[in-house]
């Protein structure tokens, strides 16, 4: 285990602010704000595609004027561990959604890989990854949502 190198306690809270403003833009109808989170050369990937800055300043536009869609992240498992300058995490996630059936039961369960740079005094998502492990049909259906592709979902 000699590449465990967690990080210190004052990184720790500052990336796990970070997640949380995260997931408080996305569950509060502010997506359009989340691009600001990232680094300039910044990615996303997941059941969505991959997307630069500006594709999820154009996502997130959409996004923020889509309020009929409630929706709400719970994390843990958060372990963070440094690479060089930067950090590597994991996050554990659950995701509640008033279009999943029933409501009750998470839409999707799985983990965020991310990786996390430091510019100008703060912490931003240079990578982030969305890798659904169960309820993965779900996430696709809701990406396909968001994109106005409802009929192209399996």
């Amino acid at each position: 285990m000699s590449d465990y190198r967690p990080v210190d306690a004052i990184t720790r809270v500052e990336i796990e602010q970070l997640i949380a403003e995260m997931l408080y833009r996305l569950d509060h109808n502010q997506a359009d704000t989340t691009w600001e989170l990232y680094t300039e050369d910044g990615v996303s990937v997941g059941p969505m595609g991959g997307m630069d800055r500006e594709a999820m300043k154009a996502w997130g536009a959409k996004r923020a004027k889509q309020t009929d869609i409630v929706g709400r992240h719970f994390i843990g498992g958060i372990r963070l561990v440094w690479d060089g300058e930067e950090v590597e995490g994991t996050v554990q996630y659950l995701t509640f959604r008033d279009t999943n059936e029933p409501q009750t039961q998470p839409a999707s369960v799985g983990e965020f890989r991310e990786r996390y740079r430091k510019v100008d005094g703060q912490w931003r998502f240079a990578r982030r990854e969305i890798v659904p492990v169960f309820g993965g049909k779900a996430a696709v259906a809701h990406a396909a949502r968001l994109a106005g592709r409802e009929g192209s979902a399996q």
